[in-house]
């Protein structure tokens, strides 16, 4: 078990990189090109954490899990490839939310990783929650926070530059998949996240009632979510025939799992979140957060000043570095 590590800095991933190296609280990686080239569905998995968050309700101890990921935000001040690196999942998980969607006070967060060597671990803040960002309008049901596991850890970030930004690319029918916490078997050695495939079934263009409880912009798919899935990123394939053409599968990030409609006896669907089951029918559809929403979060500029306070720090401790690098190379010449 380790702690969190709060750093955002990540040089030089993209979504096919295997190697990372950390130097201080700067990382830079080592792009390689893998002997088989990794799947779009290999990929989605390795973007992807667990989350588990201790809570308190009254004089009682709960626990939610859910799914995390990663993204990677371009700064090219920073250089060339330089991002910052952020872990992903619903508003609703990173604040524990009741039945009646009120936050409760968090006692510990355990996020799993898998590891290069084969097994996976803990990355725990055992003294309380994380200072999560959360976004502005009350209906988007999103979080971030900013971190950087080390180069042991067996993962991949999706880029924002991947993001689906617009409505008009996107119609009905399209095909999507996503990966997530499987709650019948997380996994015993190792993190085993579960892959799921549907379609988008409806781009509303008016307002529905989200995850929170307010109106807000959703996408509705056709996919069966359950227990756990909360957080899970979510890609379309914008491959085939376009305009006429044909083309192979082009995976972009189109959302985040956020919720699921159940179904009652009497056939009645109702908004629920996918951190627990409950008696009703799985109707099938769910709700997914538009990738374009974690955009705004992205942009939003209380992060934007994380960055900005960072990016002086960073290049100066690069700086540092490479000086030392310098001077060592020089002694060892004479």
């Amino acid at each position: 078990m380790t702690r969190f590590l709060i750093v955002s800095l990540l040089l030089g991933i993209s979504h096919t990189t295997q190697a990372q190296t950390q130097v201080g609280a700067v990382a830079t990686a080592a792009v390689t090109s893998p002997a088989k080239p990794l799947s779009a569905e290999q990929q989605i998995r390795k973007t992807v954490s667990f989350i588990k968050m201790t809570c308190t309700s009254g004089d009682k101890t709960v626990e939610l899990s859910g799914t995390g990921f990663f993204v990677s935000y371009p700064d090219h001040r920073l250089g060339e490839k330089g991002i910052f690196s952020y872990l992903v999942t619903n508003r609703h998980l990173a604040e524990c939310w009741d039945d009646d969607r009120r936050p409760r006070p968090v006692q510990k967060v355990d996020l799993t990783l898998n590891l290069k060597v084969g097994n996976s671990q803990h990355v725990v803040n055992d003294s309380g929650n994380v200072p999560w960002i959360l976004p502005t309008d009350t209906s988007v049901d999103l979080a971030v926070f900013p971190m950087l596991p080390d180069q042991t850890y067996d993962y991949i970030t999706i880029s924002a530059s991947d993001f689906v930004d617009a409505d008009a690319v996107l119609s009905e029918g399209e095909r999507i998949m996503l990966s997530g916490f499987f709650y019948q078997f997380p996994g015993v050695r190792k993190m085993q996240p579960i892959v799921r495939e549907g379609i988008l079934a409806m781009l509303p263009d008016e307002d529905l009632t989200t995850t929170t409880g307010n109106p807000g912009k959703v996408y509705l798919a056709d996919v069966h979510i359950f227990n756990g899935n909360s957080g899970s990123p979510v890609l379309v394939n914008l491959g085939g025939i376009r305009g006429g053409r044909l083309s192979g599968d082009s995976y972009r990030m189109v959302g985040i799992v956020s919720g699921m409609y159940s179904e009652d006896t009497d056939f009645n669907l109702q908004i629920v979140t996918t951190l627990v089951g409950t008696t009703h029918g799985n109707s099938g559809i769910a709700m997914i957060v538009p990738a374009r929403q974690l955009k705004v979060l992205l942009d939003d500029p209380r992060v934007q000043a994380q960055r900005d306070a960072e990016v002086p720090i960073i290049l100066k401790l690069e700086a540092a570095q490479k000086e030392k690098a310098q001077n060592t190379s020089a002694n060892d010449a004479k």
